[in-house]
């Protein structure tokens, strides 16, 4: 069977990204780990989420997870499986045993499951990534441990710009804003600005800085992926022409 362009991607980014975490969970704790004042529970579920957000999509890249059917529940049933491995092989390699992590995965194969019967691909990555940057953004301090600091910007410029990327496609599939553009430039800022505004927002309750830099380079990466896909979207018109 040939696979189409979702599915591929799908498979690749997994191909990564698991022998990744697996790597990293057979390892010394990194002391950027240690250092990143995140819950090692939080780690947890946050691993775990995207881990089962990729499987479902990689058996299953088209449709929305139905509980009443088989297949969700053979992929919930792998991942604990998986995770059971994981913990038991870290325990022979120096790493400790914690039935909480087991409960933190479960937690995280869960909450992605229970997304994705009501989101489908693009609204659920859309979803994701707005919750991904909220809690490194407001949950941790990997993005000024020293001597780092550059990371800061880094991030913010390269989650948002991804983030408005995602935003816009969502977009484009449901013909938003097609034939006026300020409609489409306005909805298209519209998201990616208001997460902006609550990340920082509420970045105070949470003990963390508000840095201008922050605010300045996420800016800058909508403002690039809106620039980007205005541009795209402008040569594929002038080519159907």
């Amino acid at each position: 069977m040939k696979l189409l362009r979702r599915h591929k991607t799908v498979l690749l980014v997994l191909g990564i990204y698991w022998p990744l975490i697996f790597w990293l969970t057979h390892i010394p704790v990194p002391d950027i780990a240690r250092q990143s004042g995140m819950s090692d529970k939080t780690m947890h579920v946050l691993a775990y989420f995207a881990l089962t957000f990729l499987v479902w999509f990689a058996v299953s890249p088209y449709h929305k997870v139905q509980p009443n059917k088989l297949k969700p529940w053979l992929v919930l049933i792998g991942i604990l499986c998986y995770g059971v491995i994981d913990e038991y092989l870290q325990g022979r390699v120096g790493r400790s045993v914690d039935g909480m992590d087991l409960a933190a995965n479960l937690f995280g194969a869960v909450l992605a499951l229970g997304l994705l019967s009501i989101l489908g691909f693009w609204s659920a990555l859309l979803a994701a990534s707005a919750i991904y940057i909220f809690v490194i953004s407001n949950m941790s301090n990997l993005l000024v441990l020293y001597p780092e600091y550059h990371l800061n910007v880094v991030f913010h410029f390269t989650a948002y710009t991804a983030l408005t990327l995602i935003w816009i496609q969502y977009l484009q599939r449901r013909d938003y804003g097609r034939d006026d553009q300020a409609s489409w430039l306005a909805a298209s800022l519209t998201l990616p600005a208001l997460l902006l505004f609550a990340v920082k927002a509420s970045a105070v309750f949470f003990g963390c800085r508000f840095l201008w830099a922050d605010a300045v380079s996420a800016l800058f990466g909508i403002t690039f992926a809106i620039l980007v896909s205005y541009l795209v979207f402008t040569m594929m018109h002038r080519k159907i022409k």
